[in-house]
């Protein structure tokens, strides 16, 4: 084994006490378990703002980075903090570490959000993405076809939309409603970058995905897996291929 494909990969999880609604803080663990158990070591860096100035001076040691959703009222309050990261952020996106980021989180490392009120706040820039706050509030399943991994499945829980422009995104919507007021494409996803909305937290019953972030992640350090098919892994895997296929065939909405 080459001295490049030693050490742990390293996941940057930002805002995890702000940003932490619907069960997305989830998806860290899922990656550390799916990492680890194929002999991949993982260490990940909680990030909350200024005071943590110990993990702000390793953010370039990050191989993937993490941020969750929450209500607007959270929104606001991790706006400036964001902002004041925005140039770290764009910088390790720009050198292809791979970020997944989750509702408010996605709206926050956007270009802009604007909200009810009329005020229009900038974003990170790290996705070249728009979000307007307003119209009716839709909740219940969520359902998608990707054309990279097939079906995809989670919850949906917001009142906002989102412009991806002519970008390419998670999927075309199958049941729920995705980006805009009509149903039709979710989330965004490019190169090392997705953003959605969809909840859950979605890498749960979407391991490719999971999969997906963290080849980007280890190959562009070299790392290796000791054990790339693990059995403990076959049967999370089959597990969620059935619920997808219980979600998919049956969606609900509140």
């Amino acid at each position: 084994m080459s001295a490049a494909s030693t050490g742990a990969l390293r996941i940057l999880h930002l805002f995890p006490r702000l940003l932490g609604l619907n069960g997305e803080s989830g998806n860290v663990e899922i990656l550390r378990r799916r990492a680890e158990a194929r002999g991949l070591p993982v260490e990940v860096l909680s990030y909350d703002g200024p005071d943590d100035s110990a993990v702000r001076s390793r953010f370039d040691d990050a191989d993937l980075v993490f941020i969750g959703s929450g209500p607007v009222s959270a929104e606001l309050i991790a706006h400036p903090l964001v902002v004041a990261i925005a140039g770290d952020l764009r910088a390790l996106a720009d050198d292809g570490r791979p970020v997944l980021a989750i509702g408010a989180g996605f709206q926050l490392l956007g270009q802009t959000i604007a909200l009810e009120s009329g005020q229009v706040l900038e974003g990170a820039s790290v996705f070249p993405v728009a979000t307007r706050h307003g119209g009716t509030r839709v909740v219940g399943d969520f359902v998608l076809d990707s054309p990279r991994i097939g079906p995809i499945v989670g919850f949906e829980n917001r009142g906002s939309f989102v412009d991806v422009g002519p970008h390419g995104t998670l999927g075309r919507v199958v049941y729920g409603r995705g980006n805009s007021e009509t149903p039709g494409e979710e989330g965004f996803w490019e190169d090392n970058l997705l953003g959605t909305h969809m909840h859950g937290p979605v890498l749960a019953n979407n391991p490719a995905l999971a999969d997906s972030l963290l080849d980007t992640a280890r190959l562009r350090r070299g790392l290796e897996y000791t054990d790339p098919a693990p059995e403990s892994l076959r049967l999370v895997d089959e597990s969620a291929r059935q619920a997808r296929a219980t979600i998919a065939a049956s969606p609900l909405s509140e």
